[in-house]
């Protein structure tokens, strides 16, 4: 049995990434279980669908109640691997893993800064038990590399996504009624977190920077600790009348389908999967370099490519798309091709093999039957 970990109480992209590989592995009939926390948008998913679910409180990575329960769980399940998917879940996959089991540990690696440096971070990050990470990016493979992790326990797995859910012909036209958009206004879309690292303060000055005089609103998709200040900032900026924050929508697929242009500003990003909804959608892109968001994209094929926080270049971007229908289509239609790289499908068959480079056949030992 494979054991997924995951500490989220909230559903960001990596709990989506997670959904994909036990959706597929489901698919693939092996055997597995996702512990997680109670009442959490990850349990309501699973339990939906019919994949099994373990609700664990667990309040911290120091949460030792937590890891022991992990540990009787792994014994009384004969759990063959575990796969942590949060920094707090590996901690605890390690403390569970002490002087018992010698299931191997697969860690999943999003985010592209380096292990803080304190003892506990270089006991936890070096350990033995720590068989692969796998970070969603090169970028953060580099990054892992430079912290002196061996690189022969690297392994890039990109984020994917299921193209099948986005295209430009996704029902849309009940969103300009709803925020009161012409037909003739072009939408420049943000879908991200209202967290520093998103950096949609730089997005507004940019907007504050453009200087095309055609139609246009940019519509910031995403709820966080931010909105406030960032509301602020819009209207200290005489930009209120350009943006609109829409909080939380699970309607993404149709705001994709509404936009005529994506773009995101982050410091930081282990691979940013909002831009490759935004591909699959068919949009051009606007973006910076933070993190892994350029290794998706093709500088002047699909996409313009700014500096982490150079509001003037990312202004004179989205002015030059705002004023060029035909060069939107060209960049949009490059993307649609250019995403299938990073298809779902073969994100799961690559996380498969490294399952089997560990526990060969018994991967498919004790499948579920038809």
């Amino acid at each position: 049995m494979i054991l997924h970990i995951n500490t989220s109480r909230e559903w960001r992209g990596g709990e989506q990434q997670l959904f994909y590989l036990v959706q597929g592995l489901h698919d693939n009939k092996i055997n597995q279980l996702v512990i997680g926390q109670p009442n959490s948008p990850l349990q309501e998913r699973c339990e939906e669908n019919g994949y099994p679910f373990l609700p664990l409180e667990m309040k911290s990575e120091f949460d030792f109640s937590a890891a022991r329960k992990i540990r009787t769980v792994c014994t009384e399940r004969n759990v063959s691997l575990i796969h942590t998917h949060t920094a707090h879940a590996h901690s605890l996959a390690l403390f569970a893993k002490r002087k018992h089991l010698i299931a191997p540990l697969v860690v999943s690696r999003r985010v592209d800064f380096k292990p803080k440096s304190t003892f506990f971070s270089r006991w936890k990050y070096k350990h033995p038990a720590n068989d692969y990470y796998l970070p969603v990016s090169n970028k953060i493979k580099q990054v892992m590399m430079e912290s002196d992790i061996p690189p022969e326990k690297l392994i890039t797995v990109y984020s994917g996504i299921d193209l099948k859910r986005f295209s430009k012909s996704t029902p849309h036209e009940y969103l300009r009624e709803e925020f009161g958009l012409s037909k003739k206004t072009i939408i420049i879309g943000n879908v991200a977190a209202l967290v520093d690292h998103k950096d949609q303060e730089t997005l507004l000055k940019a907007i504050s920077k453009m200087k095309s005089q055609l139609d246009f609103k940019v519509m910031i998709v995403g709820e966080g600790k931010l909105e406030r200040r960032l509301k602020q900032l819009a209207e200290s900026l005489k930009i209120s009348d350009k943006v609109i924050f829409t909080g939380y929508r699970k309607d993404v697929p149709a705001l994709l389908s509404l936009f005529d242009i994506f773009t995101l500003t982050s410091k930081e990003e282990g691979l940013g999967t909002s831009v490759l909804d935004a591909m699959a959608s068919g949009l051009p892109i606007v973006a910076t370099n933070g993190g892994g968001i350029a290794e998706m994209l093709t500088e002047n094929e699909g996409a313009y490519v700014c500096n982490v926080g150079d509001a003037d270049s990312i202004a004179d971007s989205l002015d030059r798309l705002v004023q060029d229908d035909s060069l939107r289509n060209s960049l949009g239609s490059y993307n649609k091709q250019s995403v299938k790289r990073f298809s779902i499908v073969k994100t799961i068959e690559k996380t498969k093999l490294i399952y089997y480079s560990l526990l060969g056949e018994s991967l498919y030992l004790g499948v579920k039957s038809n």
